[in-house]
């Protein structure tokens, strides 16, 4: 009875997220289909959540290490250029792209290694945090949205992001909550509100090392 309330929950809080997608999707492919890029990179991510064990270690257990690894190159070189279409935001060079995203990514699981092992972490849960990463975009995008009062525009690319930063980090997280697991209680209010924060502010400050690797890159050239 649990299991199927659980799917019912799911399955209310799924469709509607889906449908909003759709329309935020149908918008952007009809001004530019290169965001079909994002078919293999959110195929990827259902993937990952129905075979974790493509990314967990194949001898030995789960370790802290592995995870932080895994989890940058998974997003960083992997997804990343799914989710930029193909064509470098930072750089257009892809492979030198992903290396100008290692920080950004490097904080955030470094934020989820203190998380994960604190909580007892639902996949949907993890899902719709891993998300809200879209608050602290490089770009801000859909904060300046909200600052010129373009409602439209945020309530058709808001949900793209999200499902965009959800399939960049939480396929990871997902897959290794339960080897770093170590308590047995539900996040509430303070857990929720650490995920949210925590590694959107790393993410951030993360991002300090483009400027570094912009550095080492002038100074090679």
């Amino acid at each position: 009875m649990a299991e199927r309330q659980t799917g019912r929950t799911r399955a209310w809080i799924l469709v509607p997220y889906v449908l909003w997608c759709a329309l935020g999707y149908s918008f952007l492919l009809a001004t530019d289909l290169r965001y079909l890029w994002h078919v293999p990179l959110h195929s990827l991510a259902v993937l990952l959540y129905w075979k974790p064990q493509l990314v967990l270690p194949r001898k030995g257990k789960v370790t802290p290490t592995h995870f932080v690894i895994v989890g940058i190159v998974y997003s960083a070189f992997v997804a990343e250029p799914l989710a930029v279409l193909g064509r470098g935001d930072i750089q257009p060079n892809l492979v030198l792209n992903s290396v100008f995203w290692i920080g950004s990514y490097a904080g955030v699981f470094v934020a989820w290694l203190w998380l994960l092992p604190r909580y007892r972490w639902g996949s949907m849960t993890v899902f719709v945090l891993c998300g809200l990463l879209a608050l602290f975009d490089h770009s801000l995008a859909l904060w300046r949205m909200l600052l010129n009062l373009d409602i439209v525009g945020f309530l058709l690319f808001a949900p793209v992001l999200h499902a965009v930063y959800s399939s960049l980090t939480a396929p990871i997280m997902v897959a290794y909550r339960t080897g770093l697991q170590r308590a047995a209680r539900a996040p509430g209010v303070a857990g929720i509100a650490w995920a949210t924060l925590l590694p959107g502010v790393l993410f951030r400050i993360g991002s300090l090392w483009i400027l570094l690797a912009g550095q080492v890159l002038h100074l090679a050239r």
